[in-house]
């Protein structure tokens, strides 16, 4: 028998029986339903959890604190505990599927992750309203590089190299999931897709346990500090659980039969919608709104001329053809 091809179904079956459990025991129908904002959330952000390098706290984060006005703490630390479920079961999914995940690249750089969200403990930042602007900068720039025309090739895990690049890149990511609850995949499909010049797609499902992990790690540090999630967040995370360890696996499987250039046009979609919210839904002064808008600018400019160059070559192809 193939114990590895049951790791997620079992991995599910287990969760389901201790959640019920809990339920029966602890909860009741009112505050399930009490909670019907959170799990459509996380309905969405599972699968890009899953299906992207985003992260389900990239859905999770902006939407908490922008439509459902909850603090960047409490949006943070739901983050952290939610993808803690929802991207390990992904990765239970990948494992059990013989999906390849680069364990050497998630190892060494884990430890500069962990490096980066102790320093983000140690150096936090209570301005709620900074960390959101915060947040949809540092997407727009990742999407902004990620459209930059490299040489699109497939990675070949002996090439990797630990370099300062790579240091850096990973110590930056756990940083940014220390302040935000999410960012460390991100920043690790950013190396890959715009440094190393790989193809998105094989890559994905290493970035999607890179973030399992510095959720985890980031949880283990919230609670280590002393912190307590409130009530919201608590019952929160309780109840878009069985959502997020079905939906981020859900999303993990369509995105192995999705082509590269639709999964990076999806993240980039989904950038260009929080980056929106970003200048309609918060109070950001002048200067704020003028770096917004100028990165939304270069985003939208670096799509047109990607859309234009993508129509030559497909002219080109067409003219070589007829002249064959």
């Amino acid at each position: 028998m193939n114990i590895r091809k049951w790791l997620y179904v079992g991995g599910l079956l287990a969760g389901a029986v201790i959640w019920g459990l809990w339920f029966y025991w602890y909860s009741n129908l009112n505050e399930l339903l009490a909670s019907w904002k959170t799990g459509l959330t996380m309905l969405f952000g599972s699968f890009v959890a899953g299906s992207t390098p985003l992260g389900g706290g990239a859905v999770a984060f902006p939407v908490f604190t922008k439509v459902l006005d909850v603090t960047a703490q409490d949006a943070r630390a739901f983050s952290l505990f939610i993808q803690s479920v929802g991207m390990s079961f992904a990765v239970l999914y990948f494992v059990s599927r013989r999906i390849f995940i680069d364990w050497n690249v998630i190892v060494k750089g884990l430890v500069f992750a962990v490096l980066g969200q102790i320093c983000a403990s140690f150096f936090p930042l209570s301005d709620g309203l900074f960390l959101k602007y915060l947040f949809t900068c540092f997407l727009l720039f990742v999407a902004i590089l990620l459209l930059q025309e490299r040489v699109k090739q497939m990675y070949m895990p002996e090439q990797f190299r630990l370099n300062s690049s790579f240091m850096l890149t990973t110590f930056i990511g756990g940083l940014i999931s220390g302040y935000l609850g999410a960012g460390a995949d991100t920043l690790l499909f950013f190396f890959y897709i715009v440094l190393l010049g790989s193809c998105a797609k094989p890559i994905i499902p290493t970035t999607v346990t890179f973030m399992a992990l510095n959720a985890i790690v980031g949880s283990g540090i919230f609670f280590l500090q002393g912190h307590q999630p409130s009530e919201f967040v608590a019952n929160s995370w309780f109840f878009a659980a069985p959502i997020v360890a079905i939906g981020a696996p859900l999303g993990g499987s369509i995105m192995t039969k999705l082509k590269p250039a639709l999964i990076v046009g999806f993240v980039v979609l989904i950038i260009l919608m929080e980056a929106a919210s970003s200048l309609v839904l918060l109070p950001l002064n002048l200067l704020e709104k003028a770096v917004v808008t100028i990165l939304i600018s270069c985003l939208v400019v670096a799509i047109l001329l990607k859309n234009k160059q993508l129509m030559g070559m497909y002219w080109q192809q067409k003219i070589n053809f007829r002249r064959q």
